[in-house]
């Protein structure tokens, strides 16, 4: 249970800014790609769990964003998986529209991990998880990332409603 949010909200904002400075480059070392990687997967666990205990309202839990993807060609697996230019058509973009849980999920539950640099900065992140891995690769916009950062890290809801069902136990909530 997560009982003050600031804890995990403060460092989706540092992470944010962060991740807006990294620049890369062949001289890049390996240990900032381990930050880049742990940040945002650390990031984006933390954006769940505060879904799941209620620390941030429904209009941003019901946000979506435009994810593009590649098709997948061939089959991945762990010693494959670092070949993305084999194994999805990267010449081929398509869209779909995902909310912020989707999202989160494919990072978190990602089998392919690989920032992208654009004009030596992150571009993005091409990301799979273990479900779709087969079926396609996200290319998720460092832009997107960032968003989404800073909404969850600027949320404070001051409203918390529940409404029980007694017919069938449930209990439902409204975060506003």
């Amino acid at each position: 249970m997560i009982y003050e949010s600031c804890y995990w909200k403060e460092p989706l904002l540092d992470t944010a800014r962060w991740l807006a400075r990294v620049r890369l480059g062949e001289r890049t070392h390996e240990r900032t790609y381990v930050r880049i990687e742990r940040e945002v997967f650390i990031s984006f666990y933390a954006i769940r769990k505060l879904f799941d205990t209620l620390k941030v309202s429904d209009r941003i839990k019901r946000a979506t964003s435009e994810l593009e993807w590649h098709p997948n060609r061939h089959a991945v697996h762990h010693m494959n998986c670092e070949h993305l230019d084999l194994l999805y058509d990267l010449a081929i973009s398509r869209k779909e529209t995902r909310d912020v849980l989707f999202l989160c999920n494919q990072f978190v539950h990602s089998f392919v991990f690989a920032p992208y640099e654009e004009d030596g900065k992150i571009g993005g992140f091409f990301v799979s998880s273990d479900r779709v891995k087969n079926e396609r690769l996200y290319r998720v916009r460092l832009e997107q990332v960032l968003v989404l950062f800073r909404l969850v890290g600027r949320d404070y809801p001051a409203s918390l409603f529940f409404r029980h069902n007694h017919d069938t136990g449930t209990c439902e909530a409204r975060v506003e």
